[in-house]
């Protein structure tokens, strides 16, 4: 019985190029360089798709909490609740907000922002939390200084110190008829969250002032929960459904960013599809690079049957030939792949250098820096199926090459 290794050794042989095929050996090298484009971009891809859904995750999670409760009505009382979060060990930490819209307006210039009102407490805690979150030394905060996203102070030409109106819709009775109500506070600080949407649109006011400016039985302060882990989020929903509080509405990060990061979820498929196009016409090549070589190699195949070989010999010889070439493919495209993930931003900087533009605008992506996060299953799933592919493009033309007869192939040369 022949072992393997001849069939591999004349596999490889064939794998030479050579001045009679040349066709063949440029069709091979194409299969290959198509695989490895194919593997490395769909692990690139992937990575960078699964860093932006885990730091988006991670940064509205963090400035917004897993679980937001709003109460219906002012007489809830408030420390019953606070006593029963205090006292879950599911609960990381949770905090009273209340927000609303409104217009800053300088000597110069005027931009809608999102307002966010806060105890000076729980705003040092959710900086602790949030890791990313940076706030400069010796901040003020209370009532008459506001924090503000480091974008929009740059976009307004503010510094600390400097002082502002903010104007809010809701109108207010006075003795001059209805006006909408306005407020002149100090910048007493900035933060950097990492994510443009925030920086460049939010600023956080004392939580006294805040009711003041936005209560009304139409927007009352709630909770932002933040959970010890994200998988506890339909446990503690359970937990809260079996007390007794008076009527409120609850909704999870799922229910608040649901269209969101469904269009990142599609986004990704649609992007695994196509790139998997890649691979698919890279095992076609190979197909045709085996078809072409075993039309070349008639003589070999049928001096190889006269001499005793096996029509398993034969389909071997053929199926090592584009096995390897799908597996070498595979491996360097695994190698090309996950040495661009791990180096991305660094790779990111040096082309943003190099032709001086900025290629990754946080204004158009979110984030301040390119994420990516390496999902070994995900590697090894694009691996294994790339691998199977260019096993079964090489066994289609390898087995009809088995099934030749030599006297046939003699005759037809």
């Amino acid at each position: 019985m022949i072992s393997n290794y001849p069939s591999l050794f004349i596999a490889l042989r064939y794998l030479k190029p050579s001045k009679k095929n040349t066709m063949v050996s440029i069709i091979s090298l194409f299969s290959f360089l198509g695989i490895v484009l194919g593997v490395g971009t769909l692990i690139i891809v992937m990575s960078v798709m699964n860093g932006f859904k885990i730091e988006l995750l991670d940064k509205i999670i963090g400035i917004n909490g897993h679980i937001n409760i709003h109460f219906q009505n002012k007489d809830s009382s408030d420390n019953n609740f606070s006593n029963f979060l205090t006292s879950n060990d599911r609960v990381k930490s949770f905090r009273k907000i209340i927000d609303g819209q409104g217009l800053l307006s300088t000597k110069n210039n005027s931009t809608g922002i999102i307002i966010k009102g806060i105890n000076k407490n729980d705003l040092i805690n959710l900086k602790k939390n949030e890791k990313e979150m940076e706030i400069n030394e010796n901040f003020i905060f209370d009532d008459q200084h506001i924090i503000i996203g480091s974008k929009l102070m740059d976009r307004l030409n503010l510094n600390i110190g400097d002082k502002f109106r903010i104007i809010i819709p809701k109108l207010s009775n006075t003795a001059f008829g209805t006006i909408p109500k306005v407020k002149t506070f100090t910048i007493g600080g900035y933060f950097n969250l990492g994510m443009y949407t925030y920086d460049n649109n939010l600023i956080f006011i004392n939580f006294n002032n805040a009711k003041k400016l936005f209560v009304s039985d139409s927007n009352l302060p709630y909770y932002q929960i933040e959970l010890n882990d994200i998988d506890f989020v339909d446990e503690f929903k359970e937990k809260i459904s079996k007390q007794n509080f008076s009527s409120y509405q609850l909704y999870d990060w799922r229910y608040s960013n649901k269209a969101f990061f469904n269009a990142i979820q599609t986004e990704r498929n649609v992007m695994f599809l196509i790139l998997s196009l890649i691979i698919l016409v890279a095992a076609f090549n190979i197909i045709s690079s085996l078809i072409m070589l075993v039309k070349n190699k008639q003589i070999d195949i049928a001096i190889l049957r006269t001499m005793g070989a096996s029509k398993n010999l034969i389909l071997k010889i053929f199926f090592f030939n584009g096995a390897t070439i799908g597996f070498l493919g595979t491996f360097f495209g695994t190698i090309l792949g996950v040495f661009f993930v791990l180096n991305i931003n660094t790779l990111k900087n040096f082309l943003e250098n190099f032709t001086e533009t900025e290629l990754f605008s946080s204004e158009i992506y979110f984030l301040s820096n390119l994420p990516a996060k390496i999902n070994t299953n995900e590697v090894i799933y694009v691996a294994l199926v790339s691998i199977l592919i260019s096993f079964i493009s090489s066994f289609i033309p390898a087995w009809k090459a088995s099934k030749d007869n030599p006297i046939d192939l003699i005759r037809k040369e």
